[in-house]
Order: C-alpha cells, then structure tokens, then sequence
C-alpha cells in the first residue's frame, strides 16, 4: 500500500515524536540516582567528604583546615560544582582557614531537589550549611561566576555575618545572553538540557580550558557529576527561577555597606566581559581588583595559584 506524501510526513513526525520521547526517558535511565545508596558508595569510593542535611536537601560539602581557624566559604559558579576550588583547599588550609566547599544543591554529589531554583533557594543553602557546621563568628564568602551573585546577595542581606566578600567574575553586572530563550521553554527546554544537556555544558568547558594543564581533570570531574540524574536540568531550573545576570542594587548596597570586598577578572573573559569589572568598581569603591592578563572566564580552576596570591594576601591583611 502507498503512503501519500502527507501521510509520510505524519508517520516521520509520529517516529521522531517517539525517538524523543525515548531518549528523554533513556536519559534518566542511564545516569544514577543521588541517594542515600549512592552517597555510601561514594564515601566508601573516597571521592566524597563530607554530607550535610539542611532543609533545601542533602549537601555534599569539601572540608580542610584547623576547626577554629576563620572560616572561607568558596562558592561555585553555575556549571562546575565545588570542584570549581580544589587547587584552593590545601594552600588556605596551611594558612590556618577553616575551608568549607560546598557542591550547591543541584551540582556535584548533592541532592537535586524538585523545587524552584530561586534566588532564596540558593541563599538558604549558605544559611543552612553556617548552621550545620554552628559557624558563629563573621566569615569570609568567595563566589565565582554564578556564585559570585549568590554570595554578594547572601552579603548585603547578613551583613552582620559576613567578615569579607570575594567576587571572582561575579554575575549580575550585565545581561549577556547566557542561554538562548527558546531553550527556556517548556517541553524543548526540558528535552534539550536532559538528553543533551551534560555534554554541552562539557564541551564548553573543554573549550574554556583548551591548552590548560587542567583540562584533562576538569573534564574528567564533568562526566563524573554528569553521570548523576538531575545536573543539567539543575542548571535549567536556575536560568528559569533566579534573574542572576542585572543586579545592580545588590552590588549597590554591598557598595554602601562598607564590608571588604576582592574581585579577580580575565582581560579576555567572554562569559562575563572584563569591561563589567569597571561596573562593579563604580558600584563597589572598596573593591581590591585583580587583574589577570590574557585570561578568559575558567580563573577559579585554571588560575588558580594566581588568584589565590591575590586573595590569600587581601586576606592577611584582615586578620
């Protein structure tokens, strides 16, 4: 029996429809659940350190240094996860800080919670992880990229808290188009960052740390969070909850609030371009800029050591 050419177009449509559908669902199948099981192994593993319940969800968190040393927070930007720091743990460790990394919910080995990712969400998560490890005294918040936002936000917020701020390429100083908005959509959205989702996101990191020496672990920590269910979809539900990229009456009132603030940016930055580190100096007088020739956005992780002698120096000279 012949298909009319209509009737072609609706049995290809009927098979793609069915393709996507498979592969939405194969996706989830593929990737392991974070769960209690899987925690236990990856402690048994030695890959994870330290799980911490909070209200929001269960938070896998990096610990180094003396307990009662003053406490650093590193929080991480919206792809990579508390990996984003493990070049800074040792050295601010042996300078006597106390350094608390969390993977955010969503990222790493922490729970991925069905719930808005809001901007209360995310803040909640800083409130939470200073009450579970009973900080009492000021402590010092570094956030970079999307977690720059978060932290400066946690900031202006809980002054009273907040011993310092460190910004490294902070968002919320200008719209740059970080994803494109037919992606944020219902239904194309949600199949895109499942299915496709993880390995985009890898290949822009491969990208952003073409010639580095720390390529190799940086792609390597992606496919390993990547193998958990829920991390790209985490990533959509914070571009679709949380209006990170203008803030400017954040970083105005940190502005006006006096509290210590660093900030470290790349010259070749195309994430968020290095003309927006003038913005956050007009808004922020009292920012300590560090300016890093030739860098593009990945500083947290590839520049490590330059980044750090920077802040570990803005940091001796508040003690």
């Amino acid at each position: 029996m012949a298909l009319r050419t209509g009737n072609v177009g609706t049995v290809v449509g009927m098979i793609a429809a069915a393709a996507a559908v498979s592969s939405y669902s194969g996706a989830d199948w593929r990737r392991i659940p974070v769960d209690q099981a899987a925690r236990e192994a990856l402690v048994a593993e030695g890959k994870a350190h330290t799980f911490v319940q909070t209200r929001g969800g269960v938070i896998h968190v990096r610990t180094a240094g003396p307990k009662t040393g003053p406490v650093v927070m590193l929080v991480h930007g919206g792809v990579v996860g508390g990996q984003a720091f493990a070049n800074w743990m040792t050295p601010l460790a042996e300078a006597g800080y106390r350094v608390v990394v969390p993977d955010l919910l969503g990222y790493g080995y922490s729970d991925r919670p069905d719930t808005p990712y809001t901007r209360e969400f995310y803040l909640g998560q800083l409130r939470g992880l200073i009450d579970a490890f009973g900080i009492d005294k000021p402590l010092n918040v570094a956030g970079a990229s999307f977690g720059g936002i978060v932290v400066a936000e946690f900031a202006v917020e809980n002054p009273e808290d907040v011993a310092s701020v460190a910004l490294m390429a902070p968002a919320g100083l200008g719209k740059g188009g970080v994803v494109n908005p037919v992606l944020l959509l219902p239904v194309i959205g949600d199949w895109v960052f499942r299915v496709l989702g993880a390995d985009i996101v890898t290949r822009q990191m491969a990208t952003a740390y073409a010639g580095s020496p720390d390529q190799r672990a940086m792609l390597d920590w992606m496919a390993e969070q990547s193998k958990y269910r829920g991390f790209a979809e985490g990533i959509l539900n914070s571009l679709r909850h949380y209006d990170f990229e203008w803030r400017p009456e954040v970083y105005q009132t940190l502005g006006r609030s006096g509290i210590p603030v660093f900030a470290a940016w790349g010259t070749e930055d195309t994430v968020h371009p290095y003309e927006r580190a003038q913005v956050l100096q007009r808004y922020v007088p009292q920012t300590k800029l560090l300016t890093l020739e030739g860098a593009g956005h990945a500083i947290t992780y590839g520049r490590a050591e330059d980044v750090l002698g920077g802040y570990g120096q803005f940091l001796r000279d508040r003690r």
